[in-house]
This record gives C-alpha cells, sequence and structure tokens, in this order.
C-alpha cells in the first residue's frame, strides 16, 4: 500500500478507479483525434510527406518528381515489366 493511502485510511481501490478514469479520458481523446485526422484528410497521402521534408526548393520540384518516378514505376511494377 502506498503511505498516502496508510495515513489517510483511503480504500486502495478507489485508486484504481480513478486510474482507470483519467485512462478513459485519453482514450476518449485519441480516438477524436483520430477521427478529426480522418476528416482533414491527414492520412491521404502518408508518403508525401517524406518526399516534401527533404525538398529545400520553394515550388516543391524535386518532390513533385519523386513523387512521379515512384508512381511510374509503381505502374510499371503492376503491368509486370519490372
Amino acid at each position: 500500500m502506498c503511505p498516502n493511502c496508510i495515513l489517510n485510511q483511503a480504500n486502495p481501490e478507489s485508486g484504481i478507479w480513478i486510474a482507470f478514469g483519467i485512462c478513459g479520458i485519453f482514450f476518449v481523446m485519441a480516438v477524436v483525434a483520430i477521427l478529426w485526422a480522418f476528416k482533414n484528410g491527414d492520412f491521404e497521402d502518408p508518403e508525401g510527406s517524406k518526399f516534401e521534408m527533404l525538398d529545400d526548393d520553394e515550388d516543391g520540384e524535386m518532390a513533385r518528381k519523386a513523387k512521379e518516378a515512384i508512381r511510374r514505376l509503381r505502374e510499371r511494377e503492376q503491368k509486370g515489366e519490372a
């Protein structure tokens, strides 16, 4: 038992319910955050950020070229050319 429970003569099981309540609040917050992200389209292009992250150009030309090369490669793989 924790020292606080011994000193205050508190029931240790009451702390479990508080911990479950806090976990429940965090769970609900996580579900809301995931639904909000889906609604805003944050999961539509998960691979795009890796190209944009390394692109130093202001117009994003390198990222666009990299995405296009990956798209062409995947199309060839689907056709069975690669």
